[in-house]
């Protein structure tokens, strides 16, 4: 690192742990890190087997697709929307709200509302007006904390095209961010310099809701009747190659997502200024810490993925759409910010530059569905980003001192005495470690809150004789739930109607498509132009009628339009998992998370006690069957009536919530431990996370450095990886250089492994292997002291418990962009630095 920043400690094996210069070090730190070991990196790239064909990209997604079409529009720095400075109305949370007009509407149907909070935030929302159906907002309080943070008090100037706030955050920075109206757009400035643009390159798009099949909505101007197809509206209706495909109805994978509420998506720009040297952040995606420019955009749609690969912006399993910008001003001085999209449903995010390699940097961002929720963190330091997320979002619980120690877990430990073996050959060792797991297999089938009868005779006892040495019990409990009327909590849900539905449409008459007046349905008629032969003689003939010709007025037979029902019919949604056909409850609805949370109880979730702790695995959730692995986005939340687009990517976060309440009222007092493999913003209240499937390769071990520092700059600080990777079998060079990192970078360590490895507990290798793995964990132990007040330290002031070098040393260049620093290095805490070398 450039600068004199760092001073190199030497340690064994030829690797390099560092610890800062610059301040007072800890004396157990400094110790601690003479005595670690080595962390040796391969950087040789290594093809992971994902199935690429399974999971869509921006150009397989319609809404994304459109959105690149509309961005691309000519003429596109023409006005669009329009803020209406005079609708200006002061709102009960102290922020203001305007309404903001289309130009090709004769009414304003949007509403924004800005919002400028004391801690140095910047929030802007977007809105329908009435719409023809409501759109998903995240609940108060679930992401946004309720009552939300302190309002800044701000002054006000009205100038010519623009409304000025300007306010002081509680740090002393002066803000002034500066609302457009025509186009719409914010430029949000620190101390006199300009750090976001919003909307300035005109790429707004917000589609709203139309009526089935509808090209434009309701009530859009009456300039549209004459020819609606020349009508620019948004991304779903202009006359520049608009793509019809996938509006109302869009198939992938062999499975067809109905919509019929049609397209609502939504989108914008973000541009960076400055000179911005990196981005960070945007977990979860298995990519560099400097996040890589790539042509196809990062993608934000909680999925299981098998055997995900490194260097990727396809989606994994969380999502928290965060980006950290450095931007270097003049002068010498180097300022950070952050921007928040707050939007559940998928959602993609393309980087970009202009020609220069380095000036501004751009983002534009689109969501399937929703409301636009945008938060520009002002900094301008590193800290203050990080404690104005935890001002937004609320701060983390303090973690049981456990649970910062060794987790012994794979998949799985077949029997109690398996258990028991794994427990007394750690203390045979003389290994230190706290906490031993089961994963599915311990159940009843994979029928969760069950045990397997034949291998766990008595998990009460075997619970306790772990709890006797003061150590705890993870259970593994998945939501998919085994359709089995044995199994209490299926039949009780199932009740209670708390399952996520399938929804069967059914197409109906449109009792608004009335016959026209002039409407002829008589297909034949009497000729005209014929006449009685002079011959015809009625007495013998009969009367003579006119021969029938077509009609040539004759429209055919009246059928009014189809339209969706209302009130499409609706049954439990069931999809495959582990335990085969499986049901998946509605989690967003509060009376679910209740139900869920009590199952925890002592007297409900029979064999386990107080130590006992829980992960929530596949809650995506994965649905093998399923487009995309995953649940299907039609289908149906009850509480609400939300389509499953709308929440999809906080569905993992209700899940681990509803297990955390739960624990809490299951001993008052206590700290309860969660594991999640799926998140959103907020989790870091509820639950720890890992990087899910990772491999046994170093460029896994590599890229966890990465994926653990976005993850903590996303305000996630309980995170780890598995130690030694989950598919493939590491040797056991990897296998201690994995330890050796993972006990000053991994704030939760834990090893983990598929159930087709060899076993790979520290006293299955042989003694000089062993030996250094117990070394690592040893340096783990003493340095838990540390540990425990840098968690201190994090839940109070929201400081990430490891970090890019850039947090701490923002005024060091090396930190931000100098490839060593930023790929190989984590700070941990403010006293030392892990630093991987190959």
């Amino acid at each position: 690192v450039r600068g004199g920043l760092l001073e190199q400690i030497p340690v064994g094996d030829g690797a390099n742990f560092w610890a800062s210069s610059g301040r007072t070090m800890p004396e157990v730190m400094r110790r601690c890190l003479l005595l670690a070991g080595s962390l040796l990196i391969l950087c040789v790239p290594e093809a992971g087997a994902v199935d690429r064909s399974k999971f869509r990209t921006c150009q397989q997604g319609s809404f994304c697709r459109r959105y690149k079409t509309w961005i691309a529009r000519p003429e596109r720095a023409k006005p669009v929307w329009s803020v209406l400075p005079e609708t200006r109305s002061s709102l009960s949370d102290g922020g203001f709200s305007f309404k903001v007009k289309h130009a090709n509407e004769a009414e304003p149907h949007l509403m924004l509302k800005l919002n400028t909070y004391a801690s140095g935030m910047v929030r802007v929302r977007l809105n329908e007006i009435d719409p023809l159906h409501t759109r998903h907002e995240i609940p108060a309080g679930d992401v946004v904390t309720d009552p939300p943070p302190a309002t800044a008090q701000a002054s006000i100037e009205d100038v010519p095209l623009r409304s000025i706030f300007t306010f002081k955050t509680s740090a002393g920075a002066e803000v002034k961010a500066a609302l457009q109206h025509s186009p719409l757009a914010l430029e949000v400035s620190v101390d006199g310099h300009v750090l976001q643009r919003l909307n300035a390159r005109n790429l707004l798009n917000f589609e709203r809701y139309r009526k089935s099949k509808e090209r434009l909505p309701p009530d859009a101007s009456s300039a549209a009747a004459a020819d609606a197809n020349a009508v620019l509206l948004d991304a779903a209706a202009h006359p520049h190659n608009l793509d019809v495909e996938g509006l109302w109805e869009e198939p992938f994978g062999g499975h067809t997502d109905q919509k019929p509420r049609g397209p609502a998506s939504l989108g914008m720009d973000v541009t960076f200024e400055g000179d911005v040297p990196s981005l960070f952040g945007l977990p979860e995606h298995a990519t560099k810490a400097s996040l890589p420019f790539y042509e196809e955009p990062y993608r934000f749609f909680n999925l299981d993925v098998f055997e995900y690969e490194i260097d990727e912006p396809m989606a994994l399993y969380g999502a928290v759409p965060l980006i950290w910008a450095i931007h270097r001003l003049p002068g010498a001085k180097s300022v950070a910010s952050g921007f928040l999209w707050i939007n559940p449903s998928e959602t993609f995010v393309k980087l970009e530059r202009d020609a220069a390699v380095t000036g501004p940097a751009h983002a534009w961002w689109t969501s399937e569905s929703g409301v636009l929720d945008a938060v520009v963190l002002v900094g301008p330091g590193p800290p203050q980003v990080s404690r104005q997320f935890h001002d937004l979002t609320g701060t983390a619980p303090m973690p049981g001192l456990w649970a910062l120690g060794k987790h012994q877990c794979r998949w799985n430990y077949m029997t109690d005495k398996d258990v028991a073996a794994v427990d007394s050959s750690y203390d045979k060792y003389d290994i230190p470690y706290d906490t031993v797991w089961l994963d599915i297999e311990h159940t009843d089938g994979k029928a969760y809150f069950s045990w397997n009868s034949a291998s766990f005779p008595e998990p009460k006892k075997m619970i306790d004789s772990i709890s006797a040495k003061r150590r705890m019990f993870v259970n593994v409990v998945d939501p998919h739930i085994k359709k089995e009327d044995k199994f209490h909590v299926y039949k009780e849900v199932k009740e209670k109607g708390l399952f996520v539905k399938k929804v069967t449409y059914k197409q109906m008459d449109d009792p608004s498509d009335a016959k026209p007046a002039d409407w002829v349905e008589t297909a034949k008629i009497s000729d005209p132009e014929a006449t009685q032969p002079e011959a015809w003689n009625a007495e013998e003939d009969g009367a003579w009628i006119a021969p029938q010709i077509d009609n040539p007025a004759y429209k055919g037979v009246w059928k009014p339009r189809k339209i969706q029902d209302p009130t499409p019919e609706l049954t439990d949604f069931e999809g495959w998992c582990w335990p085969g056909t499986s049901l998946y409850p509605d989690f967003t609805d509060p009376k679910m998370r209740e139900y869920w949370g009590s199952q925890f109880a002592l007297d409900k979730y029979t064999g386990t006690n107080a130590d006992t702790y829980i992960w929530n695995d596949m809650n995506e959730p994965s649905v093998f069957n399923g487009p995309e692995v995953t649940m299907p986005r039609d289908a149906v939340h009850g509480y609400g009536n939300v389509e499953h687009r709308d929440v999809h990517n906080m569905y993992g976060y209700y899940v681990h919530r509803a297990s955390f309440e739960g624990l809490q009222k299951r001993v008052p007092g206590d700290r309860p431990f969660v594991l999640t493999r799926s998140f959103f913003i907020g989790s870091h209240k509820y639950s720890a996370i890992w990087t899910g499937d990772n491999y046994a390769q170093w460029s896994h071990l590599k890229a966890s450095i990465a994926m653990v520092g976005a993850l903590t700059l996303g305000g996630q600080s309980l995170v780890g990886a598995d130690i030694g990777g989950f598919f493939k079998h590491p040797d056991t060079e990897m296998t201690v250089r994995w330890y050796q990192l993972a006990v000053l970078m991994y704030p939760f360590l834990r090893n983990h492994a598929h159930l087709e490895t060899p076993r790979r507990e520290p006293y299955v290798f042989d003694e000089a292997t062993m030996l250094r793995i117990k070394a690592s964990l040893q340096l783990r132990y003493k340095m838990l002291p540390l540990w425990y007040t840098i968690f201190h330290d994090y839940t109070t002031t929201g400081a990430p418990v490891v970090r890019p070098l850039f947090w701490d040393f923002l005024g060091d260049l090396g930190t931000h962009d100098h490839e060593e620093a930023v790929e190989s290095q984590l700070m941990l805490g403010e006293g030392g630095v892990g630093y991987g070398v190959g």
